[in-house]
């Protein structure tokens, strides 16, 4: 099953978006640097939120052209450490799945820092309310969309599963199809639980399908969550609010991570410097992409349970505000 992970996580580190783009090391026009930034798909959050930066690197920052690709939360850092990308939109936990060296990578990365950290995000599986399923081992001969292989939900829902004793071998059937998917299956009712990494509340595809049907959010409590968090720096426990989606009427215990912004460790320090002070200095703009962006105070940037250490460039700038 490793072995599978690994081949599928490779194989989506050689998708691009767009015929035109180029991985880093292609050709660029003389003084120039291309910089490959992994992020999400185009119909997701990530995708919006890494155009949005390149921009605004590109025109702050001399010489620099941008390509984008989408490999997923681990993926993306699989392709850090491969020298395929140069910066990801990633998670606190494949981040600090990364650099522990938990599957599914192979070893402990060594060029997987990070630029800044964004907004906190959760993590659990989502069923109808009425479904009768109300515990992760209620999942064993259900369908189930974990997202697909590489990305974190993916990464997490096999750990999780692992912690309750149960692998994907025990469900009916597995679609590792993309979010907007899992939520159409959902939807028509050809599968019984989603996974996915998501605001505490207005996440876009909760609330679609809180609006059709009311939701379930599976609860991750005690020793399943305690053996999740544990030898990952990244995730730790959180509570989802009542009230934060119709169907929700009371807490529930979930994982808790952040998203965050990694950079390889190979970029020149003075270049991850004017990257990260030209981020700051044009956030108000930044935080009109995204919702989750509008929700973070500047000194969080520099919040250190990344799951990494920080890339020298942005700590000598996070230094001089005194954030760091």
């Amino acid at each position: 099953m490793k072995k599978r992970a690994i081949v599928m996580i490779a194989a989506c580190v050689l998708l691009v978006l767009g015929t035109s783009a180029v991985f880093a090391g292609g050709t660029a026009p003389s003084g120039e640097r291309t910089i490959a930034f992994y992020s999400g798909s185009p119909g997701g959050g990530w995708y919006p939120i890494a155009v949005a930066i390149s921009d605004v690197w590109a025109k702050n920052i001399d010489g620099l052209s941008f390509t984008h690709a989408d490999a997923g939360g681990a993926g993306n850092l699989v392709a850090i450490e491969a020298g395929k990308a140069d910066v990801a939109i990633s998670t606190t936990a494949s981040i600090g799945d990364a650099v522990m060296g938990n599957p599914p990578f192979e070893a402990k990365t060594k060029k997987v820092m990070a630029i800044a950290a964004f907004s906190p995000e959760y993590y659990t599986l989502w069923v109808w309310k009425d479904s009768g399923i109300e515990q992760i081992t209620d999942l064993k001969g259900k369908r189930i969309v974990p997202l697909p292989r590489g990305y974190t939900a993916e990464v997490l829902t096999r750990r999780l599963l692992a912690a309750a004793g149960l692998t994907y071998d025990d469900m009916a059937k597995i679609d590792h199809v993309d979010l907007s998917e899992g939520v159409s299956l959902m939807k028509d009712g050809h599968t019984d639980a989603l996974a996915n990494a998501f605001m505490f509340k207005g996440d876009p595809n909760i609330t679609e399908l809180s609006i059709y049907r009311p939701v379930r959010a599976l609860p991750i409590s005690g020793k399943i969550q305690q053996e999740m968090i544990s030898g990952n720096p990244g995730l730790a426990p959180a509570m989802l609010p009542a009230g934060s989606y119709p169907g929700i009427d009371k807490d529930v215990p979930v994982l808790g991570f952040g998203l965050a912004l990694a950079v390889s460790s190979e970029l020149p320090e003075d270049l991850v410097y004017n990257m990260t002070k030209s981020m700051v200095e044009n956030w108000e703009d930044l935080k009109l992409v995204s919702e989750s962006l509008s929700h973070v105070d500047l000194p969080e940037l520099a919040n250190p349970h990344v799951g990494t250490e920080f890339h020298p460039g942005a700590v000598k700038y996070y230094k001089e505000r005194g954030w760091m």
